[in-house]
């Protein structure tokens, strides 16, 4: 009986750490979303298929996105910064950094989780002064293709 409950609490911590950071992403964006000085969106479902059939550009862009979900807080304390970056390196423990910048008053990361040779989700996380910008995404996509825009800096557009 004992291996058996040993074996239950192995397969138990398993499952939740493999589904932490979604998890974690999710319960960050839940909790922020209401905050004052933020903006926050996600993309449901039925919009992405309406946005995949609108157009090729739009269909490449979003065939492979499960979940979206953007949050920006505009204006913070230097004490909500420090909770904001330890929250979005709680999400990101168990992740990929891509590439991960800190220097005084800015920080960029670009964090994935990676299942064989795709990725399966890509935080995109950017601070400049007291103003975060976090991009979720979740779903099938290629690793070189997300290093690739990586290397190339075209995250860099998504903040603009």
């Amino acid at each position: 009986m004992k291996s058996l409950f040993k074996l239950f609490l192995i397969f138990t911590f398993i499952n939740l750490t493999a589904c932490s950071s979604s998890q974690s992403f999710n319960q960050f964006y839940n909790n922020h979303k209401n905050d004052d000085h933020v903006t926050s969106f996600q993309v449901p479902g039925y919009l992405r298929s309406l946005l995949r059939n609108a157009s090729p550009e739009l269909n490449n862009l979003f065939k492979n996105v499960k979940d979206f979900k953007s949050i920006t807080f505009t204006q913070t304390t230097p004490q909500q910064s420090d909770e904001i970056i330890k929250e979005i390196n709680y999400i990101t423990r168990n992740n990929t950094d891509v590439v991960r910048k800190n220097e005084e008053n800015e920080r960029s990361l670009i964090s994935v989780k990676e299942k064989g040779d795709v990725i399966k989700e890509v935080i995109l996380y950017r601070k400049n002064r007291s103003k975060h910008h976090i991009l979720f995404l979740k779903g099938n996509f290629d690793a070189n293709r997300i290093r690739q825009l990586a290397e190339e800096h075209e995250f860099d557009n998504l903040y603009e």
